[in-house]
């Protein structure tokens, strides 16, 4: 074959096997702001996205139907996320505040006052009875969800406290930082068990694998770490985003995690092989955070421009279980 077939030949094998960018499904208008975070309900009938515009709007993830506006932060909404029962939302927010609120009919129930300066995330334990938040005074605290009074104030990062998650099971809390740390945290006892060490920048986000057993945490490094959760040791760490990655989520199987970051895309990656299954194109804006739906058919981005992004999420490769679930 001539040489010149020979290198279009091998263009065209380059070009198959590099992921494939997808454009959105869907894009979803309304904020006047940044969109910072968004969230899928657990029976992935709506969608939460949190605003700088102070507000958190509530949609149909697949007609745009808006259920709600939730108004009453005095400053950006920078986390959003719901109860297991999806009975309740809870945000935190720039004005230091993190609230509590019916999902079904939008009335504030708590405002949650005590952080010192900006409430940066805000999660429901697994059982519904706790709210964790983590802020820019250093500190995580935890929170009666019942009630709105603080249980336990968690200290120990050197900066800003930006992700908070808690484990499946409950007993643990992991945090993120800007000291580009993270901390896991026995729920329980309120005691440190182990600080991860590897990131060079912050860390921004971070969840844990549906079976408990990894910790993700993105970073403005532009990379991603997979963390043993019962050792506290570095099991891979995952590059391809060319900027800062700003959140993460694991798909509800386990199988796929979603990255955000400011270049642009949301990157999804196989945990069977550690390697980028697809990437989903962010028009050029750069992305906040991203979420899979219930049934890990759609993936959301939060968007610089004021937009929630949505995408047909990809298919892992192989079905055969992964260590890393």
């Amino acid at each position: 074959m001539p040489l010149f077939a020979n290198s279009v030949a091998l263009w065209i094998a380059v070009i198959a096997a590099e992921p494939k960018a997808n454009h959105p499904l869907y894009t979803f208008k309304g904020h006047a702001g940044v969109v910072n975070a968004v969230a899928f309900s657990h029976d992935g009938a709506r969608l939460a996205s949190a605003s700088d515009d102070d507000t958190v709007r509530i949609l149909d993830p697949r007609t745009e139907k808006l259920f709600q506006t939730l108004k009453g932060h005095g400053d950006s909404v920078l986390g959003v996320a719901y109860s297991p029962d999806d009975a309740k939302l809870v945000t935190a927010s720039a004005d230091g505040t993190a609230k509590i609120w019916d999902a079904n009919d939008g009335k504030l129930l708590f405002t949650l006052t005590g952080h010192t300066d900006s409430a940066n995330s805000a999660v429901f334990s697994p059982d519904g009875q706790t709210v964790a938040t983590g802020s820019d005074d250093n500190s995580v605290k935890l929170w009666n969800a019942s009630n709105g009074h603080v249980i336990a104030t968690l200290k120990g990062h050197a900066d800003s406290v930006n992700g908070v998650a808690f484990s499946p099971d409950g007993r643990l809390l992991a945090s993120g930082s800007s000291d580009n740390t993270v901390r896991v945290w026995n729920v329980s006892s309120h005691k440190l068990k182990h600080t991860l060490k590897g990131h060079t920048d912050t860390v921004n986000s971070l969840a844990f694998s549906p079976s408990g057993t990894l910790i993700a945490s993105a970073s403005h490094d532009d990379t991603i770490r997979l963390w043993d959760s019962a050792s506290g040791d570095s099991e891979a760490t995952l590059g391809g985003h060319s900027g800062p990655v700003k959140g993460l989520a694991f798909s509800n199987d386990g199988a796929l995690l979603a990255t955000a970051s400011d270049d642009g895309t949301v990157k999804v990656w196989d945990l069977s092989t550690d390697e980028e299954l697809a990437t989903l194109d962010g028009q050029g804006d750069w992305l906040n955070d991203v979420a899979f739906a219930s049934e890990d058919d759609l993936i959301a981005a939060a968007c610089e421009d004021g937009k929630v992004r949505v995408w047909n999420a990809p298919k892992p490769k192989s079905k055969s279980p992964s260590r890393k679930q």
